[in-house]
């Protein structure tokens, strides 16, 4: 009896020490646990890590600027020449202008034309870009001399308002540039331009005229006033004081670049209106600047 009483009496004092291990186990358990949960979240916090790494490359990339210059001649011609084509007004360019008698620029376009004295004014700016071969065969010489000198002085007027009305204007591409101009174009009255180009027209044709028989470098070459007239393969060049006046990338006797920059590289695909009020962009958070400079 005492031995199994004895026994017994160790035995239940060995039941707390028992619960007390399995509560250490179970404890040791829980905190296994935990920490595998911290280690999870750690990972997770890598992956978050490595995720706005990537997002913050991105926006590296996005940031880039895209620089742009061109000569402002080259981009007006071009954009006239656009225009035209949205117009369904075709090649020879020249020969539609100089070939007709009209003296108004309206009277210069068909009637079922719509627009007809910004269409003729940007006629008139393509035209004086359009290569030149030869003496023309659709009018005579003197006819020729007076109504393109008439056409390169209004082209070149015309040209140089453009530039300066651009001038503070934030462009982001060529396309945009390009609206832009046509804009411009638009925002000028067709009364002011038909009084420019008749005041062109009344002084080319009171102006002495001294056609070169002589040869030249130039297809065509003449005098006129205080001005040389030269027409070639990169359309017509007016040289007044020394300086190239008009053509060659000049205009109003200087050579203005425009310069656009924008943080992403757009393209605008719009058709070209002279009542267009804005155009569009591809980003509403793109930095844009654009600058004129001679």
């Amino acid at each position: 009896m005492y031995p199994l009483t004895g026994t017994l009496n160790m035995n239940l004092k060995l039941i707390p020490l028992l619960f007390a291990a399995i509560f250490t186990l179970s404890a040791c358990d829980k905190v296994g646990s935990f920490g595998f949960s911290l280690d999870k979240t750690e990972s997770t916090g890598s992956d978050q890590s490595k995720s706005i790494s990537k997002d913050r490359s991105i926006g590296v990339s996005d940031s880039n600027s895209v620089s742009v210059k061109m000569p402002a001649a080259a981009l007006i011609a071009e954009s006239m020449h656009d225009f035209l084509g949205q117009q369904s007004i075709k090649p020879p360019f020249r020969r539609a202008f100089i070939g007709s008698s009209a003296t108004t620029l309206e009277g210069k376009i068909p009637s079922s034309v719509a627009n007809r004295t910004y269409v003729a004014t940007a006629l008139a700016i393509t035209a004086s870009y359009e290569p030149a071969l030869a003496w023309p065969s659709f009018v005579d010489d003197r006819t020729f001399m007076i109504r393109s000198a008439a056409m390169s002085d209004f082209a070149n007027q015309i040209s140089t308002e453009i530039v300066s009305k651009i001038r503070p204007q934030s462009l982001q591409s060529p396309d945009d540039a390009k609206s832009k101009i046509i804009l411009e174009l638009g925002k000028i009255p067709q009364e002011t331009l038909e009084a420019i180009y008749a005041k062109s027209l009344a002084t080319a044709k009171i102006s002495q005229l001294t056609q070169n028989l002589a040869g030249s470098s130039a297809a065509i070459e003449y005098k006129i006033g205080d001005s040389a007239i030269s027409a070639g393969s990169n359309g017509f060049q007016v040289a007044k004081n020394g300086l190239t006046w008009f053509g060659g990338g000049a205009l109003s006797g200087k050579n203005y670049d425009i310069s656009m920059s924008s943080s992403l590289s757009t393209s605008l695909s719009q058709r070209l209106d002279l009542n267009s009020k804005e155009s569009s962009s591809s980003s509403e958070t793109a930095k844009i600047s654009a600058d004129i400079k001679h």
